[in-house]
Order: structure tokens, then sequence, then C-alpha cells
């Protein structure tokens, strides 16, 4: 599943350098101009950072727990995203699938991951 950034977003930017699959944007408008979607409501108006589903991989195989989450300073503003689910060995395929040239370690999962 992907995660979600959530009206809460400040825009402090602390997230965008942290996700290993470059998948947060600064506004939804830089996520479609790269041909990458946005789910329905999010980043409305460019105010918030967005997440795009089909490069977030929730930090599977690359840490133990999402990296925007933890480095954001505003509780619960990066969740998961309930119209995204995806298993743990899904979430890996697609991690090695962007990261042909990272090491993806299967063990790297976190308890939030929907299986």
């Amino acid at each position: 599943m992907a995660l979600l950034i959530t009206a809460e977003c400040i825009n402090c930017g602390a997230c965008l350098p942290e996700c290993p699959n470059e998948a947060i944007f600064e506004t939804r408008g830089d996520a479609e101009a790269k041909g990458n979607h946005v789910g329905d409501g999010q980043g409305v108006g460019n105010d918030i950072y967005v997440i795009t589903h089909d490069r977030c991989t929730e930090c599977v195989g690359h840490f133990d727990e999402p990296q925007c989450a933890a480095v954001c300073p505003v509780d619960n503003c990066c969740i998961a995203d309930p119209a995204y689910p995806e298993t743990t060995d899904v979430l890996l395929d697609k991690a090695r699938t962007l990261n042909p040239d990272k090491a993806i370690d299967p063990a790297k999962v976190w308890s939030g991951v929907r299986n």
C-alpha cells in the first residue's frame, strides 16, 4: 500500500530527501508532470506535499519504518493510504523494480504493512 500525506502537512520538506524511491513531490502538479498518479483528493490546490502510490513502497526493503513518517514533525501526517493496499511481496517487487542498483532487504518490513 502506498502512504499518503494528510492535510496537516506544513510543507517543511523534511520528508522529501528521505524517500528511497523518490515518491514524494512538493506539489500534485509536480508529481503529475512527471507521469505519476496521485490519489483522488490528495494535494488539492498544491498546498501539501504528495506521495505517488506507483513509487511508494512504504520503505519496505529499505528501512524498518516509513522514513517520511519517521522524520515528519507532525503526528499522523504520513499515513497508510487505504485506497492502495499491497502485500509485503508486492512492495518488495516494486522496490526491486524501482531500485535495480540498490540492495533490497526482505527483512526490512514495518508492522503497518497489510498482508
